[in-house]
């Protein structure tokens, strides 16, 4: 099914200072490309081109890119384009059925600079005016990209799969390895302390959650200040502040001892106001701040040099495992060139910086943990990135679904986790249960307080972590299939050999596509009455609460004739069907 237009016509609006021009191709699969050329006339200069057609809007009902998935909205013609560079978003763009089947996907080859796709529907014809345009905020002589343009009819998350695998093949978009401990349960400082950290608490918390099924411990602000100000005003020096942690090294040995990884929060190249770096760089600083703080300027050889020995030394003198860079897109793009500088562009120097940095850890560790926050998450992000976490929605459970679903369809191998959980302690454990089994198909991390959770709580937590890391592998690995993208994901299952695991997100309706041998439908709504369809035979039939108490235990008899079968669940339980 193609429903790009018989008599389109493609358009190139050429910067002024280019020569450029354009060649269409298709592959085996019908999958048009278009590789733009364009040439510098006076030199080089910055360049910005748009290239635009028009494309049938017939039964597109929904889009969804990267970062915009909250607005699921069919644009108009004068509609915003979906932005992404190098630290934001990604270059694709999905229009889809309401059956979640691919009707127009469209990524470009460029994810470094400035790319904005839109495709907006024309009032008075009822079609698509699809457009990509390319900034590129430096002067250059020449550039290339290819756009492609995927009209396949096929599940939409497919089609964004097939875009993940092309920019994966690409020069310069090797993802990095995962290390093992980047696929298991964290807990995180954020939430339970914020920045008032204390070194016994944490010992005795990474005691408690190791033991309730835990891997890493992950410290984040506050760290590195003797103060507990919100804020980066203290950045820069990455001096852990001793009223805090006293001896760092002891305290990274103590939390090793329990058998837990440890890995620190670090803003990249920021600098505070009131830090000592702030002095010794404010020559070497990009004017963007932002939380009191401002940026270094990567583009000087001495500032990648520096910021990898403050990365080195925590991992050869404090004995860390790993980071979590934070506020990588918030170093600004600038055309200001100065001497001492070895590239004129930031996207380019930030890319050197965290390749070489990497290069650097995975020396002294192979195994360096390495996580990235949405909305950096894009394909030069995995390069260096070896985790991908949710955007911060504390307590929001729905925000966290959609975020680590939207992560997974272009994450690929490189695992994804989810915000940290946090619940409200006087909530029923079956509610609390929500933040947990709405972040199902991601590596959970954890920030709650063992000595405030009730013990329903404490059983809720170690329960579920339970049951993720016995399911891991098909949860993380499985193939996955969405329901409902439209309706924000109504229903969503990973598949691997022998199981498949599902999640009713709403509704009551639990699709088994292909049958395995065990299939588990997690109930992660408020209706208890499930619609199975899909199976059919002899199964033995287990029903669990939040908690994994057995609600139901026996044998079910499912005949093929019916459209479905129907199985009660508590909210936030489970049901286990395994072939007879």
């Amino acid at each position: 099914m193609n429903y790009i237009s018989q008599n389109t016509k493609y358009t190139l609006i050429q910067d002024k200072n280019f020569e450029a021009s354009y060649k269409l191709y298709q592959d085996e699969n019908g999958i048009t490309y278009v590789r733009i050329n364009a040439v510098c006339t006076v030199g080089s200069a910055p360049l910005a081109f748009t290239f635009s057609w028009v494309h049938d809007d017939i039964d597109i009902a929904a889009t969804w890119s990267p970062v915009s998935y909250h607005n699921k909205q069919v644009r108009p013609d004068w509609g915003s384009f979906s932005e992404s560079s190098a630290t934001y978003g990604a270059p694709v763009f999905t229009n889809m059925s309401y059956d979640d089947r691919n009707r127009l996907t469209i990524a470009c080859s460029d994810v470094k600079n400035r790319v904005g796709i839109r495709c907006g529907v024309h009032e008075e014809s009822a079609e698509l005016y699809c457009c990509v345009r390319v900034n590129v905020a430096y002067p250059i002589e020449a550039y290339q990209t290819e756009i492609r343009i995927d009209t396949r009819d096929i599940p939409f998350y497919n089609a964004v799969n097939d875009v993940v695998k092309w920019w994966e093949g690409l020069e310069g978009n090797k993802p990095a390895p995962a290390p093992k401990t980047a696929r298991l349960p964290f807990y995180s400082t954020w939430y339970s302390f914020h920045h008032d950290l204390d070194a016994a608490r944490l010992l005795s918390e990474c005691r408690y959650f190791k033991a309730a099924g835990c891997d890493a411990l992950l410290v984040d602000g506050g760290w590195y200040k003797e103060n507990n100000i919100r804020g980066l005003g203290w950045s820069g020096d990455w001096i852990p502040a001793k009223n805090k942690f006293g001896e760092i090294k002891s305290f990274i040995d103590a939390v090793h001892s329990i058998n837990m990884k440890v890995v620190f929060w670090f803003a990249v190249g920021f600098v505070g106001i009131h830090s000592n770096a702030y002095t010794k760089w404010k020559d070497k600083l990009l004017d963007k701040n932002t939380l009191d703080a401002l940026p270094l300027d990567p583009r000087y050889p001495e500032v990648r040099q520096h910021l990898i020995e403050v990365w080195t030394n925590a991992v050869t003198e404090w004995g860390l495992d790993g980071f979590k860079f934070d506020f990588i897109d918030s170093i600004p793009q600038s055309v200001e060139f100065k001497a001492g500088m070895d590239t004129i562009s930031v996207y380019d120097a930030i890319d050197r910086l965290m390749k070489d940095a990497l290069a650097a850890l995975r020396k002294l560790k192979p195994d360096i943990l390495i996580e990235f926050r949405q909305n950096y998450i894009g394909p030069l992000m995995r390069t260096y990135g070896n985790m991908l976490r949710s955007s911060d929605c504390p307590n929001d459970s729905y925000s966290n679904r959609m975020n680590v679903l939207s992560l997974r369809l272009t994450s690929a191998a490189t695992p994804v986790h989810s915000d940290m959980v946090m619940w409200n302690y006087n909530e029923p454990a079956e509610i609390a249960a929500f933040q947990l089994t709405s972040v199902l198909f991601s590596v959970p991390q954890i920030s709650v307080l063992s000595d405030s959770l009730s013990d329903e709580h404490k059983k809720l937590l170690t329960y579920y972590l339970r049951f993720w890391r016995e399911h891991r592998d098909t949860l993380l690995d499985g193939e996955m299939h969405y329901r409902g993208y439209a309706a924000n994901f109504a229903y969503v299952s990973a598949r691997s050999e022998n199981e498949q695991i599902g999640a009713v997100y709403s509704g009551r309706i639990a699709y088994v596509e292909i049958p395995t041998d065990r299939v588990i439908i997690v109930n992660a709504s408020k209706e208890k009455e499930k619609l199975i369809t899909g199976l059919c035979g002899k199964y033995m039939l287990r029903v669990t609460d939040c908690m994994g108490e057995p609600v139901q235990n026996g044998y079910i008899e499912i005949d093929s004739r019916e459209a479905y079968t129907k199985v009660a669940s508590p909210v936030n339980g489970y049901i286990e069907l395994e072939m007879c």
